[in-house]
């Protein structure tokens, strides 16, 4: 007897959301050729295709920045002359 409140709420789950006041709407449908077609770059992307050691050099250099400054924030928050202060103060 212990499915039958499972059932129910599933069932009430089920009903509210069939519910909606129809404003949702459905994404457009593409054609297949569209679908299938070898993806281009964007018009905004130019340099990019004109160069794209230089870019790829770039992307490097910007992810090797991001990974130094990840490095830095795993540096210690309380330096080791106040850690040590606060040790000897909760000690006493």
């Amino acid at each position: 007897m212990t499915k039958t409140p499972c059932l129910s709420a599933l069932l009430a789950a089920l009903a509210l959301s069939a519910c909606h006041n129809g404003a949702v709407d459905y994404p457009k449908l593409l054609p297949t050729q569209q679908i299938l077609a070898e993806p281009t770059l964007p018009e905004h992307s130019g340099e990019a295709a004109q160069d794209p050691d230089s870019t790829q050099a770039e992307t490097v250099a910007r992810a090797e920045a991001l990974r130094r400054k990840a490095e830095a924030l795993n540096a210690p928050v309380i330096e080791p002359a106040t850690k040590a202060r606060m040790t000897e103060v909760s000690a006493q």
